[in-house]
């Protein structure tokens, strides 16, 4: 019989999944359809085309379509692309249709998601969590952009899947799960890459009723998984340019946008501005050379205006996490990533509402002494990242991830309170619960 109802609640929770591509494929049918790519989906898809017609891999895309000219190029990291171009070469080449394929990961995102809450609190939360992720708009706004944070969330969503897990117990091929799915999510946006401080090594650290021993081979184990992964991308980077570059050419492009006179004084406090960038001198040289011009402007412009930073290190912040004007940064992700603005406005309402509830999840798993440190590492690793570089809702994508299974929990722990049936929460028996002398928070 267990086994009947556990089927049954997998098949729900596809379905659940399926009906999450509904609003993105709708908008796309309506929108998109003879749509062209704008911004960083403009080189993802182009640079993904590039690799699947065998023209180079990671090559910049618009010297080769306008001037056949080969110059290595590294903006972004390769797994979104790396996704696009087998696309392409299994004949899904059109931009409209890759948007299409990107529904599709959302879904198993959501999928992946309704796990994660299983993990963390039983079925009803699983569920709670997945229903979440399907009617927030946040969770799939990206995938008719075009952007690698649909992938993002799926990454997000299986490391806390694990993480719980690894958590609960303890063993060498969950620790190199989750250190080869942290180096993937390294892979596709370079500031994941704390994952592995932030959430890998203190699951397993902080595991009280496990030797010390064994508790720094586990992480070590992980640690090298990641860089299984990590490696190839880092090292052929290193063989290609002038300059050091590890994950991306990017780098100094994102402080030199960040860090300007429109960014610390004007209406973009916090945010970034493609414009400053446009004002720097180009210098002689590959990418790596001009991404090293940028950050020595952006070090510059820091170490004149020091007296600013804790202004603009709240501003930053409180972009991403909506506590600093939310409607203007949602106007400027309107006119620069062309973020439906409607659908923003509905996505923040209920973000304020799931970062309430979610709070309350948070509490109600301390109480249970069930670990919360996959939920605090991932908030932990984007306030660092925006602290540093700037805000935007976009950048916010793995948070989004904690907010759906915690608010999964939160909604659980209420409908359980409220149940005539007392013990009804125990009795799940897809809700394991950690031995009293091996608990940790």
């Amino acid at each position: 019989m267990p086994r009947t109802v556990g089927g049954r609640w997998y098949l729900w929770l596809a379905a659940v999944a399926l009906a999450s591509t509904v609003a993105p494929v709708v908008w796309i049918l309506t929108h998109d359809l003879h749509a062209e790519p704008t911004g960083d989906a403009l080189y993802f898809h182009f640079q993904a085309q590039l690799i699947a017609d065998g023209a180079g891999w990671f090559i910049s895309p618009f010297p080769w379509l306008y001037h056949h000219t080969v110059i290595q190029s590294g903006e972004h990291p390769p797994v979104w692309i790396l996704v696009l171009a087998f696309a392409d070469t299994i004949g899904i080449k059109s931009y409209p249709s890759q948007l299409f394929l990107a529904c599709f990961i959302g879904a198993a995102a959501v999928f992946v998601t309704g796990l994660a809450g299983r993990e963390v609190g039983g079925r009803r939360v699983g569920m709670i969590a997945a229903v979440a992720a399907a009617v927030f708009p946040d969770y799939w706004i990206n995938e008719f952009l075009g952007l690698s944070e649909t992938i993002v969330l799926l990454f997000t969503a299986a490391v806390i899947l694990v993480a719980v897990k690894l958590w609960r117990a303890p063993s060498l091929r969950l620790a190199a799960a989750l250190g080869l799915l942290c180096g993937l999510a390294a892979d596709t946006r370079a500031e994941q890459v704390l994952l592995l401080p932030l959430v890998l090594a203190p699951v397993l650290l902080f595991r009280h009723g496990l030797e010390l021993r064994r508790r720094i081979g586990f992480t070590a184990v992980g640690g090298l998984a990641a860089l299984l992964v990590i490696a190839p991308w880092v090292g052929f980077n290193m063989s290609r340019f002038s300059h050091r570059v590890i994950f991306s050419t990017d780098s100094g492009q994102t402080l030199a946008m960040a860090n300007c006179r429109s960014t610390y004084y004007r209406t973009l406090m916090g945010s970034g501005d493609f414009n400053c960038i446009n004002r720097i001198k180009a210098v002689p040289g590959d990418e790596s050379a001009q991404n090293a011009q940028y950050e020595k402007v952006a070090k510059a412009y820091i170490n004149a205006h020091t007296d600013r930073l804790p202004f603009i290190v709240f501003a930053r912040v409180g972009r991403e996490f909506a506590f600093y004007t939310p409607m203007g940064e949602l106007i400027h992700e309107n006119y620069v990533n062309h973020r439906p603005l409607t659908l923003a406005e509905i996505g923040l309402g209920m973000y304020y509402a799931m970062a309430a509830a979610s709070l309350y999840g948070a509490v109600v798993l301390w109480r249970r002494r069930v670990t919360i440190v996959p939920f605090v590492g991932i908030l932990a690793e984007l306030v660092v990242t925006a602290a540093a570089t700037y805000g935007q809702t976009r950048y916010r994508a793995p948070f989004e991830v904690v907010l759906v299974v915690l608010t999964g929990v939160g909604v659980d722990a209420l409908l359980a309170r409220r149940s005539p049936v007392p013990g009804a929460r125990v009795a799940d028996p897809a809700a394991p619960e950690a031995p009293a002398r091996l608990a940790v928070r």
